[in-house]
């Protein structure tokens, strides 16, 4: 079996593969979608994705509790038990499936309350949403083998056949889009493919673990099934939590001032989704090598390990913020064409979105951890008074201050719930260690993340806007000096060293 180095770095070379093709052709589509079918097309995409965050809570945090139950399996090679998990797993989904198919069509009379402007939208929104839906529920059916993918740290296989199947589907995509100007076939296309990457994973899964194909009559031991019980009541409150916040923001700006202003939104989201995916891609290439560590090895050398990988997440997720407030105004103007407010949002939205990005990625150290370690029920109502705030405060800060007042009220609700319970959970009960060292590392960094970005904006204003070459200048200008600086603010700490020595072994450049 490959060392844990040795899966990160497979797993992250492809994950960085199927990231960069995926943000190259999510920015090809959207701009077909915005030059050929307009701006509601967009708000009503981010706005059934946001409904269907909803109607996935009715995984209940079932995948990620029996994920965590696999780890020590994998450590131990104890097949049967995984044959039996994978076999609880496959049995929850169809039943998952089938319940989020009939709430969805139950659902689908009231769709018009949710669209401001519904008698303006030029399509049927109910025969749109039913193959949103069907979309959706047919991603369920690979849902057990992805899940031995991860607990085996074999992610890149998945990473392939999403990377393989995203390029022919964005081809014949905007082939479609060219042809017929067409949403309902545009979409249909995206459905076809998503059943060619089920079946893909399912046949390569089964074929890369032959063994897990075999059904087993062994069953769970009822420690594992109290575990499991138990972790799910704690991630069905995490579940719904993460639902309110993170998927209420489409919804409430559509209910409450229209599907336009969600299409002119949707274009920053993709920017900041795709820079979530970006730090995403270290956090879904370690989850599965922290979870063997910590089944494996001794607190102290996990500890060790967790303030390097908490370091490299404060460190990316500065970087990232700094580059989003400095260049997403003129990235914008010039990918879309246009300028003005009819297609740019104001430049108070864009500090409390990159506010609330910066928060949301420094807490993904924290996160990897505490999910390995399966500290679910420690926190279990952390994510109810988060959501319970962020729904409170958004609707009555958006009546008060407009579209600002949704994106404050998330970054009220995060300041206080998860900002402080994540951490203390960790460090109390698994580390046992005082969680004010956190803190005040979390305060100088971001110290540190004004100053850079305060000083990256003042540089890169001296650059003219217009055009694409002056715009490619602000990029170069502000990622070189925002690294240089960061590396500068951080290059004296005992984190900073430790993390350099370990990325030059990584990448074998030292022994």
């Amino acid at each position: 079996m490959a060392s844990r180095t040795q899966n990160v770095r497979r797993i992250l070379v492809f994950s960085i593969i199927k990231y960069a093709a995926q943000l190259l052709l999510q920015f090809i589509l959207r701009t077909a979608l915005i030059y050929i079918m307009g701006a509601q097309y967009l708000g009503l995409n981010g706005l059934f994705s946001n409904i269907f965050a909803f109607l996935n809570l009715a995984e209940l945090g079932i995948g990620s509790a029996i994920i965590y139950s696999m780890y020590k399996p994998v450590a131990d090679n104890d097949i049967e038990k995984i044959r039996a998990l994978q076999q609880l797993y496959k049995k929850f989904y169809l039943i998952i499936a089938s319940f989020v198919l009939v709430v969805g069509f139950v659902l689908t009379p009231f769709l018009k309350f949710f669209i401001k402007d519904a008698t303006t939208v030029p399509i049927n929104i109910y025969l749109l949403f039913i193959m949103y839906l069907v979309n959706s529920v047919v991603g369920y059916l690979s849902a057990h083998k992805r899940a031995v993918l991860l607990a085996y740290q074999r992610n890149d296989i998945e990473n392939k056949i999403i990377t393989i199947c995203m390029f022919a589907m964005t081809i014949t995509q905007i082939g479609a889009l060219l042809l017929f100007k067409n949403y309902y076939i545009f979409y249909s296309v995206n459905i076809a493919f998503t059943i060619i990457e089920c079946v893909l994973i399912q046949v390569v899964t089964n074929k890369k673990f032959p063994e897990l194909k075999v059904k087993t009559s062994v069953e769970l031991d009822k420690d594992t099934k109290n575990g499991i019980s138990k972790n799910v009541f704690a991630l069905t409150a995490h579940k719904i939590g993460g639902a309110v916040v993170g998927a209420t923001d489409n919804i409430l700006i559509s209910a409450m001032f229209g599907s336009v202003l969600v299409g002119i939104y949707a274009n920053y989201a993709l920017i900041i989704s795709s820079l979530t995916l970006l730090i995403g891609l270290l956090n879904t290439t370690l989850v599965g090598s922290v979870g063997n560590l910590i089944s494996s090895k001794p607190k102290e050398y996990v500890y060790e390990n967790y303030k390097q990988i908490n370091f490299i997440f404060s460190f990316l997720a500065a970087f990232c913020t700094i580059c989003l407030f400095v260049l997403i105004q003129p990235f914008i103007a010039c990918w879309t064409g246009r300028s003005g407010e009819n297609w740019m949002l104001s430049n108070s939205t864009v500090i409390l979105l990159c506010l609330s990005f910066y928060l949301n990625q420094m807490r993904a150290g924290v996160q990897i951890f505490k999910n390995c370690n399966g500290l679910f029920w420690q926190d279990r109502w952390k994510p109810i008074v988060e959501s319970v705030v962020n729904l409170a405060s958004s609707i009555l800060l958006a009546r008060w201050i407009g579209i600002n007042g949704i994106f404050l009220g998330t970054i009220i609700s995060t300041l206080i719930a998860p900002f402080w319970v994540e951490p203390h959970v960790l460090y109390k009960h698994y580390f046992k260690r005082s969680v004010a060292t956190y803190f005040i590392k979390y305060a100088y960094d971001t110290l540190v993340m004004v100053g850079v970005g305060a000083a990256c904006y003042f540089v890169c204003n001296l650059i003219p806007v217009g055009g694409i070459a002056l715009l490619i200048a602000r990029f170069a200008v502000c990622g070189i000096l925002a690294a240089v600086l960061l590396v500068v603010a951080h290059c004296w700490t005992k984190e900073f060293k430790q993390t350099f020595k370990s990325v030059l072994q990584f990448l074998k450049l030292k022994k």
